[in-house]
């Protein structure tokens, strides 16, 4: 029994440790709205807003791949085909800026507690400010009645963009538009 020990307290060590990582792990938040008239499974084929379509002068960037080809898998994984005379229209957009948080916590001060005894310098909260500047990342995908040219269903991806985020750019917008897509009614 006693030899067991090392291998248990490995197994409970490597266990916190492994939901720490996962727990620390930034996972966006998801949104999305569907058109409560829309009858998606009547839709059969997909295609990408003309817009997408790079103009003569422009490049395509490489989010911009990783995105449409994230969006194309998820599609073709929901049952639609991809046409060059699509029923719905694929648009996206992806928004980044900066953001501020600012909050307020209660501090321990130990020098107030100390001189209790004293009157005013007893035992009244004091507050920090934690000032964090990030980066948010929004992705926003629509789905649209090519012929009518109306909006049937929108997903939306909220997270924090970091160093990470970049270093494996196209897993995290795989991640994100999976995400995104188990939102999808079909």
């Amino acid at each position: 029994m006693v030899k067991n020990i090392p291998i248990t307290i490995q197994s409970v060590f490597l266990f916190l440790l492994t939901s720490l990582m996962i727990g620390c792990q930034s996972v966006p938040i998801i949104h999305s709205m569907l058109d409560q008239s829309a009858q998606l499974n009547n839709y059969q084929t997909f295609g990408f807003h003309p817009q997408l379509t790079l103009k003569a002068d422009q490049y395509d960037s490489l989010s911009h791949r990783y995105i449409k080809s994230a969006i194309k898998t998820e599609m073709l994984n929901k049952g639609y085909k991809y046409a060059e005379e699509p029923h719905l229209l694929v648009n996206f957009n992806v928004y980044v800026k900066d953001k501020i948080k600012i909050d307020t916590v209660p501090s321990a001060a130990f020098y107030y507690h100390y001189r209790r005894d004293y009157g005013v310098w007893g035992d009244y909260p004091i507050f920090d400010e934690r000032i964090t500047q990030y980066t948010e990342g929004t992705l926003n995908v629509d789905l649209i009645d090519n012929k009518n040219n109306l909006l049937l269903w929108e997903g939306v991806a909220i997270g924090k963009v970091s160093e990470k985020t970049y270093e494996n750019l196209e897993d995290r917008i795989n991640q994100a538009v999976s995400l995104i897509f188990e939102r999808l009614p079909k």
